[in-house]
C-alpha cells in the first residue's frame, strides 16, 4: 500500500479541521467599508506608517494603504484594522 502524499494528507486535514482555503494559502483577505475603514487578514508585518501611509508586508506582496487621519485601530496576528478617510488601497 502507497503513503498518502503530504500534499493529499494536508488537503484532508484543511477540509476535516474546516480550516478556510484562503488562511491555509496565504492569501490576503480585504474587507472595506466605505471610505472610512479597512480590515487586511493575513499580513506578516508592518513596513511603515504615517497618518498618510500604512504599507503591509504580506507573503506575496506589500499592501499599501493611503489617505488622511489614517490610525492602526486594532492590530493582531491575524489581522489589522485601520480607520481614516482612505483614499487608496493598492498592492505593491
Amino acid at each position: 500500500m502507497k503513503k498518502p502524499r503530504l500534499k493529499e494528507s494536508l488537503k484532508a486535514f484543511v477540509e476535516a479541521a474546516q480550516i478556510p482555503e484562503d488562511f491555509v494559502k496565504g492569501n490576503v483577505l480585504v474587507s472595506v467599508e466605505g471610505q472610512e475603514r479597512v480590515v487586511i487578514e493575513n499580513f506578516k508585518g508592518i513596513s511603515s506608517y504615517t497618518d498618510q501611509e500604512i504599507k503591509l508586508i504580506t507573503r506575496q506582496r506589500k499592501v499599501c494603504v493611503t489617505g488622511k487621519k489614517l490610525r492602526i485601530v486594532n492590530y493582531t496576528k491575524e489581522e489589522i484594522e485601520i480607520s481614516g478617510r482612505i483614499d487608496k488601497l493598492e498592492y505593491l
